[in-house]
């Protein structure tokens, strides 16, 4: 208990609190605007909405090649600015072949992709755009403890995503779509006035040669992670149709707001923590991953509970009787948004470990549990049942392997 509040005193928990209360703000506007989208949009439109954020959280962690993270570690400000505008620059070509490629799925119907709208690979494009440049910004903020600036950004991107959602509903279903990207766009210009400062050479292909090992390492794990996350969608819409797809659709939007709240606030803090820790005292980190650990188990449990046992009345109430199954589905997953928000707020420290490709491993894993579902002849919701407990199960196995792990002399040096 009296590491409890000794952690709640922190500079660390401060900084969480500094950047977790706008994105507090977004994600309590984006639950009060969600009765409103349920009934502007129906469920097959929630299912086009769904599977492009599914292609988009796969297609963005590859849009920076995962150069971001390093902008942290970096050993200098000359050099951290150098890898910012690089990094910057090098994510339009990619993002470029994100949206060709999003023309391909939905020109060959790929994973149900054939259902969306022509328009949605222009979306595509611009989306990984915005998404690419706010998450490199962010990351430059986080290094020069900005964490007021992070904050703004997430308040200002979860507030205008459901607002253009609902002001572009006279569109028709594909408002869900456009508003999803305006939105992302909105959340970089909160971030832009950090790069006003003058730099001699935006293009640094040799600070990028310098951090390919991170690179290399990451792209693979956040792409196989993101195929996993964003899978579910897409498999139920194929397997039991757009109204399943959507109700999972809107379930996961809901189950996510909690881990967006608070498990991307304290992953930011707690990563640049340990790069701290790691300079000064490599003994220390194991201590703090064990200490934030708990902590975030003690904030998820009534979450959980709430979910489980309220879900599915509440949901009715807010979003009515067509809703009912999506409601069902979040007091299905409330133990996997319990795991997802414990491992997903510490689990970038194995990046710093020396066995950082073990995360490929656990990736791998995670994309063949959802794989099970193919293979399974089970309602919907009983499907969605086993696929929550075998989350629950690799979650809780990979954070031991972490705690296991990050001993002082398996850290990186850096």
């Amino acid at each position: 208990m009296r590491d409890f509040w000794r952690l709640l005193q922190s500079g660390f928990f401060r900084a969480v609190v500094t950047i977790a209360g706008g994105t507090a703000l977004a994600q309590a506007f984006s639950f009060l605007v969600l009765p409103f989208l349920a009934r502007l949009y129906s469920p097959e439109a929630m299912g086009l909405w769904g599977i492009f954020v599914s292609f988009l959280a796969v297609a963005s962690v590859v849009t920076t090649l995962r150069y971001e993270v390093a902008i942290v570690t970096a050993n200098s400000e000359e050099e951290a600015l150098a890898l910012t505008w690089s990094t910057l620059i090098l994510s339009v070509p990619v993002g470029l072949l994100g949206g060709v490629a999003l023309e391909f799925m939905r020109r060959t119907d790929l994973l149900g992709y054939g259902v969306l709208p022509p328009e949605v690979s222009f979306l595509g494009f611009a989306a990984l755009i915005a998404t690419a440049w706010g998450t490199i910004l962010r990351y430059y903020a986080l290094r020069q403890g900005m964490f007021g600036l992070v904050g703004r950004f997430s308040a200002t991107q979860g507030i205008a995503r459901p607002m253009s959602q609902i002001l572009l509903s006279i569109i028709g279903d594909t408002g869900l779509l456009w508003g999803e990207t305006l939105g992302r766009f909105f959340g970089f210009l909160a971030l832009r006035k950090i790069l006003l400062r003058p730099y001699s050479s935006c293009w640094r292909p040799d600070v990028l040669l310098k951090f390919r090992a991170s690179s290399l390492v990451q792209v693979p794990s956040v792409l196989i992670n993101a195929a996993a996350f964003a899978a579910p969608v897409p498999i139920f819409l194929i397997l039991y149709g757009a109204a399943v797809g959507g109700a999972l659709a809107l379930a996961q939007r809901a189950i996510g707001l909690p881990i967006y709240l608070a498990g991307g606030a304290i992953a930011d803090v707690f990563y640049r923590r340990v790069v701290e820790l790691l300079r000064i005292d490599p003994h220390m980190v194991r201590p703090l991953f064990l200490r934030t650990s708990g902590i975030l188990l003690l904030l998820a449990l009534p979450l959980g509970l709430f979910f489980s046992f309220g879900a599915p009345f509440v949901v009715a109430w807010l979003f009515g009787e067509t809703w009912v199954l999506a409601g069902r589905m979040m007091s299905i997953m409330a133990p996997w948004m319990v795991g997802q928000l414990v491992l997903s707020s510490v689990g970038r420290v194995i990046f710093l470990s020396r066995f950082p490709w073990i995360k490929v491993l656990y990736d791998v894993l995670s994309l063949l549990i959802v794989g099970v579902v193919f293979f399974i002849q089970q309602p919907p919701e009983e499907a969605l049942m086993l696929l929550t407990w075998l989350y629950v199960a690799l979650y809780f196995f990979y954070w031991l392997v972490m705690y296991w792990l990050i001993k002082a002399e398996n850290l990186s040096n850096i």
